[in-house]
């Protein structure tokens, strides 16, 4: 794509492309059921004259599924999350693909809401949301408030996100196919998927060894679940807070140790909080944790952690790695990795290949659906059409077990 045809963008630097065109061909040679979808997605172009926007997190594996919806007729513009975006595969989008990217890697959490901002002025037909950011900006900003009635439909990656349109917003408007709530997406990209990279995540970030290390994770839902599981395997001794009782029975017949969270923290040498709630961890928390305590967050928003009561406890800060802040209090100091962001993504790569093969394919066909037949779909949120799941499941297994 010539210079002078680039659609508008805030990237950090389109020179970066080269590398991120490399990343995202590495990562299509390991997409089996994508590179499917992209076959057919060329041929029958469903996203004609349609605009897609969507705000998940920029990076390789993102980049194929946007590959497919680009060669499908779609006019694509996206946004990621802080701490998630890897410049160089942005860079690259905006130039193998004509895609309007608005993401940096050291974005705010306020340039991030002003990039969904951005999304949304390019009046979208269809959203692709994560975390429900774009939908909040729908359903609370008048000036937005014109897609209740003129959405196709959307999509919304994550249970955060499926909790905040059900309890916080009258989400019924239009279709919003929640991809969490699949069985495919929770058991395989959650439970595995996530439980891998949050693992990966932590080493990357601290080079710490896991074996014998006390580690208290907070939520045990699929992500949780996962993530505590993958930590066993490495041979820390994990214990599991959870506020449903019937979730934390599950942890318990799993052989975790279980506790609350004043009982485990003072005796945590990691404290991993996987819960996609607000606070988390305050003020009382930090107090009970001991020297040298690392924090890390799993869950989608940074502010699972409140840094703002760890800053005002702290008498200092200081980046000792990369993805590692030592916050020194009056007695203690305590380490938090990636900024409170997504340790799995900010100071990794996310989940493997593989199982974002499946979760963008379940993407890919929602997205469909909507742009063919959203008569077939209620105006709530829902979960994606069962046939949808199964078919996915059907590539997957084609191409994992059987090829």
């Amino acid at each position: 794509m010539e210079q002078n045809t680039y659609p508008e963008h805030d990237v950090a630097d389109l020179s970066l492309a080269p590398l991120g065109r490399r990343r995202v061909d590495w990562a299509r040679n390991h997409m089996p059921i994508m590179r499917s979808i992209i076959e057919r997605f060329e041929k029958e172009k469903p996203f004609t004259g349609l605009t897609i926007g969507i705000c998940l997190h920029v990076e390789a594996k993102t980049g194929v599924w946007l590959e497919a919806l680009t060669k499908g007729g779609a006019k694509v513009v996206i946004t990621g999350s802080p701490g998630s975006t890897q410049d160089e595969t942005a860079a690259a989008l905006v130039e193998d693909y004509g895609v309007s990217v608005y993401s940096r890697r050291d974005e705010s959490f306020d340039d991030h809401i002003n990039y969904c901002r951005k999304v949304l002025s390019h009046q979208p037909d269809i959203i692709a949301d994560n975390g429900a950011d774009l939908h909040e900006l729908i359903f609370t900003q008048p000036e937005f408030a014109h897609f209740k009635t003129s959405l196709l439909g959307a999509t919304e990656e994550t249970t955060t996100g499926a909790n905040r349109l059900r309890e916080d917003f009258n989400a019924d408007q239009f279709s919003t196919l929640i991809i969490n709530d699949t069985q495919a997406k929770r058991i395989i990209e959650n439970r595995f998927g996530v439980g891998s990279s949050v693992v990966d995540g932590i080493m990357r970030a601290t080079n710490v060894m896991l074996h014998g290390k006390k580690v208290v994770v907070i939520g045990y839902g699929y992500c949780g679940s996962g993530t505590a599981q993958r930590l066993r395997g490495m041979g820390a001794h994990v214990t599991v807070v959870e506020s449903n009782p019937l979730t934390l029975l599950e942890a318990h017949m799993e052989g975790f140790y279980t506790a609350t969270l004043e009982e485990a923290l003072p005796d945590a040498d990691m404290v991993v909080t996987i819960t996609g709630r607000d606070n988390v961890l305050r003020k009382e928390h930090f107090e009970l944790m001991r020297d040298n305590t690392i924090i890390a967050n799993a869950g989608h928003f940074q502010r699972e952690i409140n840094l703002p009561d760890l800053a005002e406890m702290s008498q200092g800060q200081d980046k000792i790695r990369p993805h590692v802040t030592a916050y020194q209090l009056e007695d203690k100091q305590l380490f938090v990795l990636s900024d409170a962001n997504l340790v799995n993504l900010s100071a990794g790569d996310g989940n493997p290949i593989e199982i974002m093969d499946l979760g963008l394919a379940l993407q890919s066909l929602s997205l469909e659906r909507i742009a063919l037949n959203r008569d077939s779909l209620q105006n709530i949120p829902q979960p994606v059409p069962y046939d949808i799941e199964m078919k996915v499941a059907e590539l997957a297994v084609k191409h994992w077990i059987n090829h």
